[in-house]
């Protein structure tokens, strides 16, 4: 059981703050949030720094003083304290674990980098007040849609990336999703099982507070 109330230190709006709010939701363990503007370059203060050596966020900071950066990594932390609360997000099959990897880390290189080249097009510059590049956000869609294709095909064979319970696979996925689906809705036309899939993920009440931490939390400037 966690004795104290953890800490976790990031931005609301960021997708990898996001999949640590839904695992701490998941789970029912409270925390602390601490905010880190990303956008005034808190993240590469030597204060944050020494949380995280390369400036970045999130961080989870446990009850004895013990840092976690990467999203990934702290997500598992927190489902191997709490294994039998909310989710499995890691079975503790091996076999099953194994389709939960191979979904999760494919994203980094399959999914990933052209969903965040879109994201930063469209939700990050606008924020940030600085201008669009409509060609790499084109490049972006472009490169996307080989994966959504696949995923498209997976999805209608079961509800879940890995099979037909919520996991580490999905919840790695739903917050790039969840922006894309309001900024290039288009993307998920002529994609029903993919849609099916983002709205069973986003139905669970750990997204529904994640929805609302975003909401009551201090706003980029």
């Amino acid at each position: 059981m966690v004795a104290t109330i953890l800490k976790l230190y990031g931005m609301s709006v960021s997708t990898c703050t996001q999949k640590v709010v839904m695992a701490l939701n998941e789970k029912n363990i409270p925390f602390e949030f601490i905010n880190i503007n990303v956008l005034k370059k808190e993240q590469k203060t030597p204060e944050h720094v020494a949380r995280h050596p390369f400036g970045k966020i999130p961080v989870l900071e446990l009850e004895d003083g013990t840092l976690i950066f990467e999203s990934l990594a702290i997500v598992r932390y927190i489902d191997a304290i709490r294994p039998t609360i909310g989710a499995r997000l890691i079975p503790s099959s091996p076999k099953a674990a194994a389709h939960v990897d191979q979904w999760t880390y494919q994203s980094s290189y399959n999914f990933y980098p052209a969903a965040q080249q879109i994201i930063v097009e469209t939700a990050i510059k606008p924020v940030a007040r600085l201008p669009s590049d409509p060609a790499v956000l084109a490049d972006g869609r472009k490169k996307l849609i080989p994966t959504l294709d696949i995923y498209e095909v997976l999805l209608g064979k079961q509800e879940f990336f890995a099979g037909d319970e919520f996991t580490l696979a999905d919840l790695a996925h739903l917050p790039y999703f969840n922006v894309m689906m309001s900024t290039q809705s288009d993307l998920f036309d002529g994609r029903a099982n993919l849609e099916a899939w983002f709205l069973r993920c986003t139905a669970r009440e750990s997204w529904g507070m994640v929805k609302a931490f975003v909401e009551n939390a201090p706003k980029c400037h």
